[in-house]
């Protein structure tokens, strides 16, 4: 008795499903999976919105307060999200070497195997108004590296009064004379000591000066540039900040490591103060007190200390050498 009473209730329940399955019913059939279709892509239009919106927010800094956004940045997986871009592994610089310059007073960091090739050059070109360049290249000659390494450039600052000024920064032809819209620099701050640097970051469109890419400090008398150095292919870029750090992560590392030491320069010899008596004739040649004889010849004279002085700078047996004469 109980099997008969389930199997009309069952049959009760599925007829509206087989009335609508009935061919009388298509049209209602297709007007239902258009609306199901419909829902699907409205639903799907409202997430990519909200996904949009969400992300302007954060890049505006309208929705978090300022660094909020580089707090929930953990990974680099997070950061790509952000930014769009693929970014380079962090690099170990446990292992790196660091240059010590004390007569400039700085130091940096460099891979280990570029601890040969570090050189300097001073200024020789006209147009040069730097004092010296500490070079640091990569090890080996490897021709399908764009970046060959960077360089600190020192600057004097009784001659370069500003960063627009130094040899790493350069106008456009026809730029014009109010550069009030022509952005050179902002400031940041970081690194181990909490430097303030000058991040020169140009792209192409500024309407002043050429592409470039670099930071810069300065102290006391000294302005420090520290530059990514481009190889012999020359390479220039429409946004070199972007180009170094995907294909040269290393430079932006040595800048975080660059650090101001104390200045240490050996003290110059003083010239031995002469007490004795200064010759009562002589005739100077190259800027030398020497002997106004023709015919004496001091240096074939035997050189007699118990003697008296010589007085003329040509020196005979019986007399002594005096300091302000040069025979």
């Amino acid at each position: 008795m109980q099997k008969q009473k389930t199997k009309p209730f069952f049959e009760k329940l599925v007829s509206p499903i087989k009335h609508l399955l009935d061919h009388k019913h298509e049209p209602l059939l297709h007007t239902i999976e258009w609306v199901f279709v419909l829902l699907a892509f409205f639903v799907i239009g409202l997430t990519v919105i909200y996904h949009e919106r969400v992300t302007m927010f954060f890049e505006e800094g309208k929705l978090f307060p300022s660094g909020s956004k580089e707090a929930l940045i953990q990974t680099l997986e997070e950061q790509e999200m952000f930014t769009g871009e693929v970014l380079p592994e962090p690099i170990d610089t446990t292992a790196w070497d660091t240059y010590q310059n004390k007569w400039y007073g700085f130091e940096i960091q460099h891979p280990d195997s570029w601890k040969n090739n570090t050189q300097y050059k001073t200024a020789t070109e006209k147009s040069a108004v730097y004092e010296t360049i500490y070079k640091f290249r990569k090890d080996g000659d490897d021709a399908s590296d764009t970046f060959e390494g960077y360089d600190v450039k020192i600057y004097p600052v009784k001659k370069v009064k500003s960063l627009e000024n130094t040899n790493d920064v350069h106008m456009k032809d026809g730029a014009p004379e109010d550069k009030s819209e022509c952005r050179l620099s902002e400031e940041m701050n970081f690194g181990p000591e909490g430097y303030y640097f000058q991040k020169v970051s140009i792209k192409e469109n500024n309407p002043c000066f050429e592409p470039a890419y670099f930071y810069s400090l300065t102290k006391g008398d000294y302005i420090y540039n520290i530059v990514p150095a481009v190889g012999e292919s020359g390479e220039r870029f429409s946004d070199p900040e972007k180009e170094t750090t995907r294909m040269f992560p290393e430079y932006k590392e040595a800048v975080l490591d660059f650090k101001f030491i104390p200045i240490v320069r050996p003290k110059p010899k003083s010239n031995p103060k002469i007490t004795a008596k200064r010759p009562v004739s002589a005739k100077v040649a190259g800027g030398k007190l020497v002997c106004a004889k023709k015919n004496d010849k001091p240096r074939k004279s035997k050189q007699n200390k118990p003697g008296h002085l010589d007085l003329e700078c040509c020196l005979d047996p019986d007399e002594t050498p005096n300091p302000w004469c040069a025979y």
